[in-house]
């Protein structure tokens, strides 16, 4: 019996001023089908818990058409199982 594992992915977002840009990034991943979704605008720090298993990519893409950058080289961005 196979087990889907969560995921709680933590990324850094730069380009959000304010609530409504953390409010925009939130409800996009929402839609994407995340779950748990914290956005801080003023640390930029973005954590989802990724049910589905959507590819970080696919999500990166999403938030970045809305017009903020998805820092790639973040050492501090990770995905955990079973949190």
């Amino acid at each position: 019996m196979m087990e889907s594992e969560n995921k709680l992915t933590e990324i850094q977002v730069e380009g959000m001023t304010c609530t409504n840009c953390a409010m925009s990034v939130r409800k996009r991943l929402e839609k994407q089908g995340m779950q748990q979704v914290d956005v801080n605008f003023a640390t930029g720090e973005v954590r989802f818990e990724n049910t589905p298993q959507k590819s970080l990519a696919e999500l990166t893409e999403s938030i970045e058409e809305l017009g903020y950058v998805v820092v790639k080289d973040n050492p501090a961005g990770s995905e955990k199982k079973n949190f």
